[in-house]
């Protein structure tokens, strides 16, 4: 009996010490972070049977576990990635309000002061103080520019700079999962290792900052498999792989996360990969790229335009205006616009046309070639392919190159595309990013203040708002000639054209001209005109018939004298609607018999009438030659239309004018001294519709950018708060359920102390009762 006494004293007195164990062990750890609470399960030995009854046996500690559910674990898990993202973006955002408070803004102030600076040229146009004053602001404006693109490009770079580091964590964390899992498989019954799950768990927790965490439980292991962002595998059982940053193809500063394997590096999808990683990356590629193009955008439409309107005018000296900033369309920005893969043959320049129609953002090209076409397709910013109305693709299919495209206010020229020839089946991929490097490349080309073109020559063009035909009137140079100054009126015509011819069988020696001009139109036909016998003159159309001639009394008769009597020997007749209109001149020395024939038609001219003197102009023909109506549809290949003595074409007016439609002209002089049409011009840029579309000004591009990073930081702000509240709820459900409550670990405690010293109690009163026996014997 002693003895059975002795047992059960003893396994109270080690269970109650496996019990103070681990009450002291979850003590010790209360602050210890992702330490979840351990607890004893104590059951009941099994009973004995003894005279006819079950006596107890005392009690064992059947196992130790922790206080830890997975779903509640797991809602921590995601709450980190979701607070980690948008704390990360909430941070980058702040960076990013503050560059558009600060340096962007220092941008626009200094486009004002131009702006300002030329207002004030212009109430002073020769004036070489303000001339320089301006000047000044250019070069400022260009400044601000540029400090604009260092510090996105800075801001970017230490983007880039994080994402190294993180990702260094990253794969630190993959290794020590990887270790402990190798532990936990070594380990008898490393399931049971609680310390070290929680160590797991708390790695897992650290990495779903950085990342989307996905764990695959096996057995022996709540971590074997942790998948990433959308799918990729960081630590598979034993084995952890490694992240790197791998530069874009064919943008090379567009570094990718690439996972390795062996010797390659694969990109993954970074689009929902989550956590810190997530949101730089996010920020990267969608706020601070924005923030370049947008940047670049405004620069090449401020400078473009300055440009455009310095080479329509004359500057102090009379001569035609130069580049005030860099010119966006030089040669080596042209080509700098397009991003092509290492070692590509590939020529393609990117030129600006409208700066009203450009977009930011990327366009991706992919050309293929089967051997005799190149196929194209081409992606807009957004990532869409670009179709025609009719579904087609955007660039049709060609066997010949160059070939050139427009595009959203670009000019796409490509020369050559892959080789000359590339193999049949090649295909490429080239990055065209037109406003990227705008803000970076703008600077002042002009030194000397004299060069400010402050007149510009006021040419206006435009057609009567009642013509029926759709033709359209243009300038062929923004520059004429001051001999060319005036008003004038292009008007379509349908007038008669005369032709005359002598008989070859004539034996006179007289000349029969047709009058060039004549309005004949109500006599067209074919006409005879004989001298008889008698020296009278007849006159016969087509079918024979008589037609009446006017004499020198203006009387009606089918007969004239000859020689003619009339003023410089004219032949007047009478048209089809009893109009007279003199034909041709008929000169003496023509004898009986002689005939001349008079071929009268019609057909559509265009001429030019100076309104001022309001007689015709002289142009020049497709030969040369001067004439005052040249024949409609213009012949010329560019149907222009050149006054003459000009070398020139000043006008070119398109095919499908009807008769009767006429269009007005005004040219200005090309130089005046004192003039401020061009510095008045300039001052339009500042609020003038010139951008995205016409509903935007230069400076609206950037009060467009600045409320979009604002509600962007602000919309951060919000989803921090929101996700800090997720969090904080997820921890405390945690906590709740694995944390160490002191006070319930004291009482614990106290039980299992008092309990071990009752069953040290139990041990002595067995030691007694045995000590008693013994004495008996």
């Amino acid at each position: 009996m002693a003895s059975d006494l002795m047992q059960l004293g003893i396994s109270g007195l080690r269970t109650s010490q496996k019990q103070l164990d681990v009450t002291s062990h979850n003590i010790s750890n209360v602050h210890t972070p992702g330490y979840s609470r351990q607890v004893v399960d104590q059951k009941a030995a099994d009973a004995q049977w003894s005279g006819g009854n079950y006596y107890g046996s005392g009690a064992y500690i059947d196992s130790v576990n922790r206080a830890y559910d997975q779903f509640a674990a797991r809602e921590l898990t995601l709450s980190t990635t979701q607070l980690e993202e948008s704390n990360v973006r909430q941070q980058h955002m702040m960076m990013l309000d503050d560059f558009t408070s600060k340096s962007a803004v220092n941008t626009v102030n200094s486009m004002n002061d131009f702006y300002n600076s030329v207002r004030s040229l212009s109430d002073h146009p020769n004036d070489l103080g303000s001339r320089q004053t301006v000047l000044e602001s250019a070069n400022q404006a260009a400044n601000s520019f540029n400090n604009s693109y260092e510090t996105l490009t800075n801001i970017r770079r230490d983007v880039n700079e994080q994402l190294d580091v993180t990702l260094e964590r990253v794969n630190a964390l993959g290794q020590e999962l990887a270790a402990i899992n190798t532990s936990l498989q070594e380990l008898p019954d490393g399931d049971k290792n609680h310390d070290l799950l929680d160590k797991q768990r708390g790695l897992i927790n650290e990495l779903a900052k950085y990342t989307k965490v996905t764990v695959l439980a096996d057995k022996g292991s709540l971590a074997d498999k942790v998948i990433i962002g959308s799918g990729d595998t960081l630590v598979s059982g034993v084995e952890s792989s490694q992240l790197k940053m791998v530069s874009g193809d064919p943008d090379l500063e567009d570094k990718q996360i690439a996972i390795v394997n062996g010797n390659q590096a694969k990109a993954i999808k970074s689009d929902h990969i989550g956590g810190g990683l997530g949101a730089m990356l996010s920020i990267r590629d969608d706020v601070i790229d924005k923030s370049l193009d947008e940047m670049g955008r405004m620069a090449i439409g401020f400078s473009k335009q300055i440009n455009d309107l310095q080479q329509s005018g004359t500057d102090l000296t009379g001569a035609i205006g130069s580049a005030l900033f860099t010119d966006v369309n030089s040669p080596t920005l042209l080509k700098e616009r397009v991003l092509k893969p290492l070692g590509s043959q590939t020529d393609i320049d990117v030129k600006i046309d409208d700066v009203n129609a450009l977009k930011a953002g990327d366009y991706k090209l992919t050309t293929s070639f089967d051997g005799t076409d190149y196929s194209f397709r081409l992606f807009d910013p957004a990532g869409n392919e670009m179709k025609q109305a009719d579904g087609s693709a955007y660039i049709a299919a060609t066997d010949t190159l160059p070939l050139e495209v427009n595009v959203d206010g670009l000019t796409l020229t490509m020369n050559t595309v892959m080789g000359t020839p590339p193999a049949t089946g090649q295909s490429e991929t080239v990055i065209i990013q037109p406003m990227r490097r705008g803000a970076a490349n703008i600077g002042v080309e002009m030194n000397d203040p004299r060069g400010l073109a402050g007149h510009r020559q006021t040419n206006i063009v435009e057609a009567n708002p009642n013509n029926t035909g759709t033709a359209q009137l243009s300038q062929t140079s923004q520059q004429t000639p001051d001999a060319l100054a005036g008003t004038y009126q292009i008007d379509i015509i349908n007038s008669a054209d005369l032709v005359a011819a002598n008989n070859a069988a004539n034996s006179g020696t007289a000349t029969f001209e047709a009058i060039s001009g004549a309005a004949a139109e109500n006599a067209v036909g074919n006409y005879t005109i004989t001298v008889n016998a008698t020296n009278k003159l007849s006159m016969n159309d087509g079918s024979g018939n008589a037609v009446k001639l006017i004499d020198d009394t203006g009387a009606e008769v089918t007969e004239l004298d000859y020689p003619l009597t009339t003023t410089g020997n004219t032949l007047t007749m009478v048209a089809n609607d009893g109009s007279q209109v003199s034909v041709a001149t008929l000169s003496n020395g023509a004898v009986d018999g002689d005939e001349f024939s008079l071929a009268i038609t019609t057909s559509d001219k265009l001429t030019v009438r100076n309104t001022q003197t309001n007689t015709l102009m002289d142009l020049k023909d497709d030969a040369g030659n001067t004439v005052q109506a040249l024949a409609y549809p213009l012949t010329n290949a560019n149907k222009e239309i050149t006054f003459a003595g000009q070398t020139t074409s000043t006008l070119s007016l398109s095919d499908n004018a009807n008769v009767g439609d006429n269009f007005s002209v005004t040219l200005g002089r090309s130089s005046a001294v004192g003039g401020n049409t061009n510095f008045l011009a300039m001052q339009q840029i500042q609020h003038g519709k010139t951008m995205n579309e016409g509903k935007s000004s230069v400076i609206d591009l950037f009060e467009g950018l600045a409320t979009d990073i604002g509600m962007l930081k602000n919309n951060a702000d919000k989803t921090a708060e929101v996700n800090q509240l997720d969090f904080d709820a997820a921890s405390e459900r945690v906590s709740n359920l694995s944390g160490v409550n002191l006070d319930e670990e004291a009482a614990n405690l106290m039980k299992f102390q008092q309990s071990y010293m009752a069953s040290s109690r139990i041990m002595s009163v067995a030691k007694e009762t045995f000590d008693t026996l013994m004495r008996t014997v």
